[in-house]
């Protein structure tokens, strides 16, 4: 398969993005890519792949479609690769998969578990992982499979989860909004000069609109 490069990948990934960068015309460009996801469609499916190379080849399903083809033959295993305990693994598939899926895609249903898992996790690195999936990924319909977790997270011990979970509402807010009007309380239960600072300002005025106002006394 070649020997590592300088940043882990194989010789021949680095040839392949070498000649990429060194083509002259896009019919030039469009041989070698296609040529590639020949190669690529062979080996992904090649029985007990290490997960080395797994990773690798789900890099460069993503450089395919980067160059503007279809490496749809191949989202299956970048969803697999978010059900790795490895750490690097895991976060390479959840990458994956929120550039390859959108929220209507039929994949969505097979992360769904994976996220409720992955927001459960001790390690919060594996949680903002699944919230990055969350903020891209989660539709309408989904919404309450995750909703209670990703509430519970606007009190994790780190900010960086705190912030993503904030993203996560935003997110449900722009899909569904009675989703998440009643949990205004919520936000400000955990209310900091640092989470404040990742809530977009038109956010801020969306919520405030949910805002309760108070009773006026009649006369």
């Amino acid at each position: 398969m070649g020997s590592q490069g300088g940043f882990g990948q194989s010789k021949e990934f680095l040839d392949l993005v070498k000649s990429i960068g060194e083509t002259r015309s896009k019919a030039e460009e469009d041989r070698i890519v296609l040529h590639e996801i020949e190669t690529l469609k062979r080996r992904i499916i090649e029985p007990d792949t290490p997960k080395r190379k797994m990773k690798e080849y789900i890099i460069r399903l993503l450089y395919v479609e980067m160059l503007g083809h279809d490496a749809s033959f191949g989202y299956i295993h970048a969803v697999k690769m978010t059900h790795d305990d490895t750490l690097s693994l895991k976060r390479t598939g959840y990458l994956a998969v929120t550039l390859f899926l959108n929220e209507d895609h039929d994949l969505i249903i097979l992360i769904v578990n994976t996220i409720q898992k992955d927001l459960k996790s001790d390690n919060y690195l594996v949680v903002c992982a699944a919230l990055n999936a969350v903020c891209r990924l989660i539709n309408e319909e989904t919404i309450p499979a995750v909703l209670p977790q990703v509430v519970e997270l606007l009190g994790h011990a780190k900010e960086a989860v705190r912030k993503k979970a904030v993203m996560a509402l935003h997110r449900f807010f722009q899909r569904s909004p009675s989703s998440v009007s009643h949990l205004v309380s919520n936000f400000r239960k955990v209310w900091s000069p640092g989470l404040t600072s990742a809530i977009p300002r038109v956010w801020a005025l969306e919520l405030k609109a949910f805002t309760p106002m108070p009773a006026v006394a009649q006369s």
